[in-house]
């Protein structure tokens, strides 16, 4: 059975980071691949249009792994990074780029005419790439049974069946020092490509017996032993190295522009046909249908900014925000379950279709909750519960929340029905319990207390998190 899904560019991008970036930690490096898998799925759409879809979920194009159940941080970030990139791509002189990446290069990039010829460009050559050094695939070591390789060789590749294998050796190498051909002495000599008997030995010994082409290759005893460096094929970026160079604050462009010389970030493309409209401080990313309400969600947003001065310093200059048409889109992009009005992870805001928050009379409400979550989280201190944020965001937003009066839950229950609330009712119930917590501390030393225990905690308060 073939299952077949559609979703949109957006949640593609998402999804790809998930199944080939979830590796990679800082923001730069994200971005970068969010741009690049973007790029492709708009170069290569219509792969496997004889098949009835655009693409496989496998890397024979790009690993496509869909949010899975309630978001979490790591994901959040991911689909950060492809919010964060919407519309960019990569273009070399007025088209698109063709993207490629592997985990590590091992010190120098692959040309993509080494690997495969048709796909040579003047963007996609050998560059060397110090940054990766520090990679645990940067260098590796692998032996192999001397008789199991003969094996290979005789059942795999076909060579014909003539006693031991007593030569292994890199015959040719390319520019970036890859081994290109093999020569093989075994009751005759012959040489084979590369790759081919890099494929043979990981189909027939187990994936990842040989991380690359880059190596060498002795003999000790009854074993061959390669020695290499990198993971994969080497074209393009280089995981590792991006991951680097994003912790070493380099941007996102500067990263992009080292892997592929020569090309440019553009934003000629856009992910939806969704219009976007701008206040002094937002971007609102809107279907059609959700445009009466606008100026509403916009004119919403400065003014709770303004209130929340001088708190709300902490945000960026320019805040992402995004609605849908429907319930199903916006649970489909966020992970959300369908009773949640809207999220955050930090950098942007996601929320229903404005319509229906509108007609509940949430909008404004949920506005001003969002909003309050992202001042919040930039400011919780390391230490401090993910309860104690709701509490602080439900305090300061002046909302209500009815729950039994009697509720009592332990700090550990709490935290979790938070982060992962199984239902609507526990949400509410964890949000009264969160609620009235903060609401007796700011009783006792007033909103400056919230502010305080939720940037410069003491050893008393996080005591009494734990209570």
């Amino acid at each position: 059975m073939q299952i077949v899904t559609r979703v949109d560019l957006g949640s593609y991008v998402s999804g790809v980071l998930r199944g080939e970036a979830s590796v990679l930690q800082a923001g730069a490096a994200r971005q970068a691949m969010a741009i690049l898998a973007r790029t492709w799925a708009l170069r290569w759409s219509g792969r496997h249009s004889g098949q009835g879809f655009d693409f496989c979920s496998l890397t024979h194009c790009q690993v496509f792994a869909p949010r899975q159940g309630t978001a979490d941080e790591a994901g959040d970030d991911l689909d950060s990074a492809a919010r964060l990139t919407r519309g960019q791509v990569l273009q070399f002189h007025g088209a698109l780029a063709d993207p490629y990446f592997s985990a590590c290069c091992g010190g120098m990039t692959e040309a993509a005419g080494n690997i495969w010829p048709d796909r040579s460009q003047p963007y996609l050559i050998s560059v060397r790439d110090p940054y990766c050094a520090a990679s645990p695939h940067n260098s590796w070591n692998k032996s192999l049974p001397a008789e199991s390789v003969r094996q290979v060789l005789q059942d795999v590749l076909n060579l014909p069946a003539g006693g031991t294998l007593t030569e292994l050796s890199v015959a040719k190498r390319d520019s970036s020092g890859r081994a290109l051909t093999l020569h093989i002495v075994a009751g005759g000599s012959r040489t084979i490509d590369a790759n081919q008997f890099r494929y043979a030995i990981d189909r027939s010994l187990g994936w990842g017996q040989i991380q690359s082409n880059l190596y060498v290759i002795q003999r000790e005893g009854d074993t061959w032993t390669f020695s290499g460096h990198g993971l994969g094929h080497g074209v393009g970026l280089c995981q590792a190295g991006a991951e680097q160079m994003a912790r070493l604050g380099v941007s996102t462009s500067k990263i992009l522009m080292t892997y592929f010389p020569g090309t440019e970030i553009v934003s000629s493309f856009v992910d939806e046909d969704d219009p976007i409209a701008a206040s002094e401080h937002f971007e609102l990313i809107y279907p059609a249908s959700q445009e009466p309400w606008v100026k509403q969600t916009l004119e919403t947003l400065e003014q709770w900014q303004k209130e929340m001065a001088p708190h709300s310093a902490v945000l960026p200059g320019r805040m992402r925000v995004e609605t849908w048409a429907t319930t199903e889109e916006f649970i489909r992009a966020t992970g959300q379950p369908g009773w949640m009005a809207g999220s955050s992870d930090g950098s942007a805001i996601a929320l229903q279709p404005l319509a229906l928050l509108s007609r509940k009379e949430i909008l404004n409400q949920t506005l001003r909750h969002e909003l309050t979550h992202l001042i919040v989280h930039r400011l919780r201190a390391k230490g401090v519960p993910r309860w104690f944020e709701e509490g602080c965001v439900l305090y300061l937003t002046g909302e209500r929340v009815d729950a039994p009066s009697n509720l009592r839950t332990t700090t550990a229950a709490l935290e979790a029905a938070i982060t992962r609330p199984g239902s609507e009712a526990q949400m509410h119930e964890a949000y009264a319990q969160a609620l009235k917590r903060v609401s007796q501390l700011a009783q006792n030393g007033g909103e400056t207390a919230l502010w305080r225990v939720l940037t410069h905690p003491g050893a008393d308060d996080l005591q009494w998190f734990e209570k």
